[in-house]
């Protein structure tokens, strides 16, 4: 097997090939003078089964021609199998035709990506459709849920009370709150437009000490409104749990404000504290 990583997800791809015993390689991405892209493996390819690791975020658009380029290379030299491992996998929330004749953008942006031989995605946002399997037979979903709740497990010892942002959360936040044999309260939220939102409010006295848990904060809207929610029901110390920090626009000072955040690795940032190779190396020995 040979583990082919982008720069930006190298020490998962370097922890991954040591837990498999498997050879390893940082993947070159270059521009040519018109901006096109210059990709190349740095490892020969030929009669292996190569993994192509890759975080499709920061430029997706730019990220996704660069994943295609890098497996079409390891085709063309021979591989034996192209799986492609996407720690963080775009387009997933334009999921249905939202108004009249605007993208529905999972169905055909997983297209591109049929030249991998297998596609598989770290908790892809699926919200109007339940499995990745809708979408293509290629493509198997893991998760980081069970991290996470082993995460909580360590770190606080004190009551809490785990609070899903929005109904969208609680595919994550209640699975982990069981996991723990701790309840979870969600909250309800109407969307007006991509950055102005509005979430119920709720009825019951919180804890106080309050665990925020949602797939991706991106904006950090929706972190901050459940925020504001939690302190107005006693919550004294608050924490915010993200499986993928995008953090766009400077989501993260507006959580951090109020609240600690902490989150995986599938997007590196300061504030990933929680590691994702152990669930993809055990995903490449289950396939």
């Amino acid at each position: 097997m040979l583990i082919a990583a982008f720069p930006e997800v190298a020490e998962i791809g370097k922890k991954v090939a040591r837990m498999l015993n498997a050879e390893y390689t940082t993947i070159a991405v270059q521009d040519f003078p018109d901006s096109e892209f210059h990709i190349k493996l740095r490892k020969n390819p030929a009669h292996k089964n190569v993994v192509i690791i890759s975080s499709m975020t920061r430029d997706p658009d730019e990220k996704l021609v660069e994943t295609v380029l890098a497996g079409g290379i390891a085709k063309d030299f021979h591989a034996n199998e192209v799986t492609l491992v996407a720690t963080y996998m775009p387009y997933m929330r334009q999921d249905k035709h939202f108004e009249r004749y605007d993208s529905l953008s999972d169905k055909h942006i997983i297209k591109m990506l049929n030249g991998f031989d297998k596609i598989i995605t770290i908790d892809p946002h699926l919200h109007r459709i339940h499995s990745m399997k809708e979408l293509s037979a290629k493509a198997t979903t893991i998760s980081a849920k069970m991290l996470i709740a082993d995460y909580i497990k360590k770190r606080f010892k004190k009551d809490f009370t785990i609070v899903g942002p929005d109904e969208e959360s609680e595919q994550w936040s209640k699975p982990i709150a069981n996991a723990l044999h701790d309840k979870v309260v969600v909250l309800k939220k109407h969307r007006f437009s991509g950055t102005k939102i509005k979430q119920s409010n709720i009825k019951e006295k919180l804890s106080s000490n309050v665990i925020i848990i949602d797939d991706i904060i991106s904006t950090g809207k929706t972190i901050a409104g459940a925020l504001r929610i939690a302190k107005e029901h006693g919550a004294k110390k608050l924490y915010c749990i993200g499986i993928h920090g995008l953090l766009v626009n400077g989501a993260d000072k507006l959580i951090t404000k109020y609240a600690e955040l902490i989150t995986t690795n599938t997007i590196k940032s300061k504030y990933s504290r929680i590691e994702v190779s152990p669930i993809i190396a055990d995903a490449l020995k289950n396939n």
